[in-house]
């Protein structure tokens, strides 16, 4: 962060600026903001690593432990563009405040989870943590001056990377090294400093409460959300055909098409018909979910490559054989990136115009994936792939928010970027699950093992995800003016 940012004042806490400097400086809010996004970030990968540790601590089945992240998702899916609206509504400042309350709670109760149905209570809760992203780019939007919006945007969204790589070191060094509890409990203090840092550097900003609650929309929005992740997470055990889970995506297509008739009808919709069907919003969506379905496809599978063991069955993939902890520490290099590269995103949008940033970070990501196909057999191969798909990973964890307060209303900022949030989960969750049914799949008979060239086609998968992204930026159109 360069000593001119953090020493520019505040000059506006409206969408389109004005006020006097009577707030803190710039830096002091994209500070606090960033480690409220860094928490968030961080909860996206620290449990990853722990399923199969709360299986044997709780005594439950597979299938039981990975509702430990199931229903996180479903709670974050919700619960984001509820609350992102409310804080477009009511103040987005409150409502992150409220919403970090929430998530530290969950947290503090899941160290404690004395049993495995009070652990589900405990993730259900950490939903709420999903809302910090989305109000924090409203906030940035909203508190800083114009020409500092676009630099505020790239440092709060690097933490969303920074945070997914650390997850795995922290949560490595504490299932290897203490216990699974302090991993909440680290987290717990992260959240405690985002509430202390935001109740303290923070203004208050402007808010509507002339508006009523869309009652309908909400209840639309999440039976369609939870259908449609309940038939993406289920359908690689319970069958992709299964009626299940055929019913369960029949729902969802019935009810999320219910939501964007009935969201033309009301007077206060809870998504305006802008924030998705406006074809520059609904491209940026699409891209946001393309690039998280090939984004997780590295962060979540690369550390399962490293923990396979260097010596397994016959025609299985030979791993690393790295513990939890090593594999974490493999990830390292690419969270680093986050950091260093998101803040250049201004600069690129300037040189080489708004789409920039977001098409090299995808054909990054694309030429990143199809390395890592061609080349992970050993970890310096795979640390040199990282490279490629940290940096670009860094440039459109950054250029999304960017694109969505270019062309969102500028009084539904969070609002849109909370849909967006929710769409790239979709993405993300859509990638490694079929991925991991690739893996299942293609595993060696007698062995849960993956059989050689497995990871190939699964990292593979990433790059045809990546090129589809590419395509949909394309699309753009290459003049916008901003809001």
């Amino acid at each position: 962060m360069s000593q001119e940012f953090r020493s520019t004042a505040l000059s506006s806490v409206s969408p389109e600026g004005g006020r006097p400097d009577t707030s803190p400086p710039a830096g002091r809010v994209v500070a606090a903001l960033s480690v409220a996004v860094l928490a968030y970030g961080l909860l996206q990968t620290l449990v990853a690593p722990v399923l199969p540790t709360f299986q044997r601590h709780f005594e439950v089945s597979g299938d039981w432990a990975a509702w430990v992240f199931t229903l996180y998702l479903l709670s974050g899916a919700v619960l984001t563009p509820v609350l992102a609206r409310l804080g477009d509504r009511c103040g987005k400042r409150r409502v992150l405040l409220a919403s970090l309350a929430v998530f530290g709670a969950g947290t503090v109760l899941a160290a404690l989870a004395w049993n495995f149905p009070v652990l589900l209570l405990a993730r259900a809760a950490q939903g709420a943590g999903a809302a910090a992203l989305p109000l924090s780019f409203g906030l940035i939007s909203a508190l800083l001056p114009k020409q500092r919006i676009g630099q505020g945007l790239g440092i709060v969204s690097a933490m969303i990377g920074a945070g997914t790589g650390l997850g795995f070191v922290i949560g490595g060094l504490l299932i290897d090294h203490a216990s699974w509890r302090w991993m909440f409990a680290v987290l717990a203090g992260v959240i405690a400093v985002a509430f202390l840092l935001v109740a303290r550097w923070i203004p208050n900003d402007t808010a509507r409460r002339d508006e009523p609650q869309d009652t309908l929309g909400t209840i639309l929005l999440s039976l369609g959300l939870v259908a449609l992740l309940l038939a993406i997470t289920q359908g690689p055990h319970a069958g992709w055909l299964s009626a299940p889970v055929l019913g369960l995506f029949i729902s969802a297509a019935v009810l999320l098409a219910a939501l964007a008739v009935a969201e033309t009808r009301t007077r206060h919709p809870l998504l305006e018909p802008r924030v998705f069907l406006d074809r520059p919003m609904l491209l940026t969506h699409c891209a946001a979910a393309l690039f998280y379905a090939a984004a997780l496809i590295f962060f979540l599978l690369v550390p399962t490559l490293a923990q396979l063991p260097t010596h397994g069955p016959e025609g299985a993939t030979q791993g690393f054989g790295f513990t939890v902890t090593a594999a974490g520490l493999l990830m390292l290099p690419s969270a680093l990136l986050q950091v260093v590269v998101a803040p250049l995103v201004p600069a690129l949008e300037r040189a080489f115009g708004y789409r920039a940033p977001l098409l090299g970070g995808l054909l990054l990501v694309l030429t990143g994936s199809l390395a890592l196909a061609r080349w992970h057999a050993t970890p310096v191969q795979v640390l040199a792939d990282s490279v490629l798909l940290g940096t670009g990973a860094a440039f459109s964890f950054a250029a999304l928010p960017s694109l969505v307060v270019r062309f969102a209303p500028g009084h539904a900022i969070a609002t849109a970027n909370g849909l967006n949030t929710v769409v790239r989960t979709v993405g993300g969750v859509i990638g490694t699950q079929v991925a991991i049914a690739i893996l299942s799949a293609h595993s060696v008979t007698g062995s849960a093992l993956p059989s050689e060239g497995a990871f190939t086609v699964v990292f593979a998968l990433g790059a045809i995800f990546a090129a589809v992204g590419v395509a949909v930026v394309l699309l753009l159109p290459r003049t916008a003016a901003t809001r």
